[in-house]
């Protein structure tokens, strides 16, 4: 599980090696070009000295500063006028000796924006393009709002309820779209999507953390079952306090199928009170899909954690019905 806090520190750190890449290849440009051509390596001296010398008079008498820089403005269109066309008559490109990075928005910085700096759209993709391919967010790719498909649920009505399941999983949708895009950290509140399995929680989950991902925030997918491993091995003393700290500190923790881990004594019930207690004290969001309704997590787990899922100040509780689309799917 990787944190978004430690992908965009590894997104900045290779757009630095980049930079430190670009800058070789401007020299070994230069390089070549002045090899190639005796008139590109006189004009590159005359606009150096022309810079240098402008600078100094402008320093020198302040009164003449804007003279001097129109002055220094005019020759300088007319050093890499005979620049261009010096680096054309020796086979290069005319743009051979400009600044060198691959995104031409930030210039390989990574920010953009004066005075307020803002994440640019080349170190967005590259974050999220690091942390789809980790373990718990590879299916968020494929598993979002936009590939939502309302056509999948039969459009038949609920024994015992008003409205289709068609109907229902739409409001569904759309209640976990808002929580989602108006998601806050800090402000601790949570989903429990519970029902029998087939019904989409998951896929509904995935979404509602792709959309937060999305938005900056650091989120964690993890199942109910890979928790319980990653706190057992950090309770004895093994690997996986990184991943724990993780669980911890990210701004939403979505556990896939609670109820499905093995109920191993000393470990599961205190494992999951710690890092559902710890969330709820910083005021950290989770979301929980589970096959368990609330009569049988109180009974499954203790009260403490039967209360804190279901807190209705903290948690809203969406009871999924109608029957398994992957069922129907295969009838129809």
């Amino acid at each position: 599980m990787l944190s978004r806090e430690n992908v965009t520190r590894e997104a900045l750190s290779n757009l630095e090696a980049q930079r430190a890449a670009n800058l070789l290849e401007e020299k070994r440009r230069r390089a070549e070009a002045e090899a190639k051509s005796p008139s590109v390596r006189d004009l590159l001296a005359a606009r150096q000295r022309l810079f240098f010398s402008g600078m100094r008079g402008a320093f020198a008498s302040p009164a003449k500063a804007q003279e001097i820089s129109q002055n220094m403005q005019k020759e300088m269109e007319r050093i890499n006028s005979a620049l261009r066309a010096s680096l054309l008559a020796c086979g290069l490109p005319q743009d051979y000796l400009q600044p060198v990075y691959r995104c031409s928005e930030c210039r390989d910085t990574g920010y953009v924006g004066e005075p307020v700096h803002e994440m640019c759209s080349c170190l967005r993709r590259a974050v999220m393009n690091r942390l789809y391919q980790s373990e718990g967010l590879q299916g968020l790719e494929r598993e979002n709002f936009t590939a939502f498909n309302e056509e999948i649920f039969p459009d038949e009505p609920i024994e015992g309820r008003k409205g289709t399941q068609r109907s229902f999983m739409r409001k569904c949708r759309a209640f976990c779209e808002e929580y989602a895009d108006s998601f806050a950290a800090g402000e601790g509140k949570g989903l429990l999507l519970c029902g029998r399995s087939g019904l989409g929680k998951t896929f509904l989950m995935n979404c509602v953390a792709q959309r937060v991902l999305e938005r900056g925030y650091s989120v964690v997918v993890v199942s109910a079952y890979k928790l319980i491993e990653a706190m057992r091995r950090y309770q004895f003393g093994e690997e996986g306090i990184e991943q724990v700290q993780d669980m911890l500190s990210c701004d939403l923790l979505c556990i896939d199928d609670l109820g499905s881990e093995p109920m191993l004594r000393g470990v599961t019930v205190s494992s999951l009170y710690h890092i559902i207690n710890e969330r709820r004290n910083a005021n950290r969001s989770v979301v929980i899909t589970t096959n368990l309704d609330s009569e049988l997590l109180y009974e499954k787990y203790d009260d403490r954690i039967g209360a804190r899922l279901t807190d209705p100040s903290r948690m809203k509780v969406i009871p999924f019905v109608g029957v398994d689309v992957r069922r129907f799917a295969a009838r129809q």
